[in-house]
């Protein structure tokens, strides 16, 4: 019993984090900047721009839409600016 106590609260703090958790995407280098992304990823243009690598400021949806941008919630949750 005790065993599934601890892996119960395990899987719930795993799930907090993940939710906490926004890869997030912008046309620019310089947007993504904006925001405090440490790092610009390589993506396509066309599709869904350059990754915002490290960004701390999205940390859901509400953000992201705060932020003027799009917001797509499944297994992950993805902003695209």
């Amino acid at each position: 019993m005790k065993k599934v106590c601890i892996l119960f609260a395990f899987l719930l703090c795993s799930a907090t984090v993940a939710d906490a958790f926004v890869f997030t995407y912008a046309p620019t280098c310089a947007r993504c900047k904006s925001i405090g992304a440490r790092y610009c990823g390589y993506g396509t243009l066309r599709t869904k721009g350059v990754s915002c690598d490290g960004q701390t400021t999205i940390n859901s949806c509400a953000d992201c839409k705060r932020r003027l941008g799009r917001c797509s919630s499944s297994f992950i949750t993805e902003c695209f600016l």
